[in-house]
């Protein structure tokens, strides 16, 4: 379907090739020459990681819905920002293994069971791979049960009820766009089970 600009809004738009500028162990860099929608010429700038897999992102939920979250040091930002455990995916993993593996990884807790939500393209003009939301089904821990991995930046950990988990988001400490998605995916996942009358 054309707009009023006479652009087809379903008519995609490739690069003649990708220009990969800058590598490192986890995100690639490209700049890709383009033709925009309206015919013209121009510059694309986007990252995509290293596996070229996406990444995962799992939200540790214990039997009395307290919500397992981990404070991180993002460099981009300069702040410290609570978010749930994460990672890029790995030769051979599917996203349940790879959410396993990052939730025992950052935080030293074994989840009871491990489910895929959805999947979504957290900052679709800038990242051009996938992220999976997960839900990991933990046990009720005592937050002295948690080994945190220091040497990712990891410098925190909380548990918290729903109420407080929602009081959490009107401070400057959260904010990471995969995180809130990944809680809406899984609030959604919740209200689907309920509409369905599934416990």
């Amino acid at each position: 379907m054309a707009d009023s600009s006479g652009i087809d809004a379903g008519q995609r738009y490739e690069p003649s090739e990708e220009h990969l500028v800058y590598e490192t162990p986890w995100l690639d860099f490209y700049y890709d020459d383009i033709t925009h929608p309206t015919g013209d010429s121009g510059k694309y700038a986007w990252i995509r990681s290293r596996s070229g897999l996406g990444a995962v992102m799992t939200i540790p939920v214990t039997p009395s819905e307290k919500y397992l979250l981990i404070k991180v040091y993002r460099h981009p930002s300069k702040r410290h920002l609570w978010e749930f455990p994460a990672g890029v995916m790995e030769q051979g993993e599917s996203p349940v293994e790879s959410g396993r593996r990052e939730l025992i990884k950052e935080t030293g807790v074994t989840p009871t069971e491990v489910k895929l939500l959805g999947s979504q393209i957290p900052v679709a003009g800038f990242v051009g791979h996938v992220f999976h939301s997960l839900v990991a089904e933990i046990p009720e821990i005592n937050l002295d049960d948690v080994t945190l991995q220091s040497e990712e930046g990891i410098v925190d950990v909380c548990l918290l009820s729903r109420n407080e988990l929602i009081n959490l988001f009107n401070t400057e400490e959260v904010g990471e766009g995969v995180t809130l998605t990944c809680l809406a995916h899984y609030w959604m996942w919740q209200e689907r089970k309920r509409s369905n009358g599934e416990a």
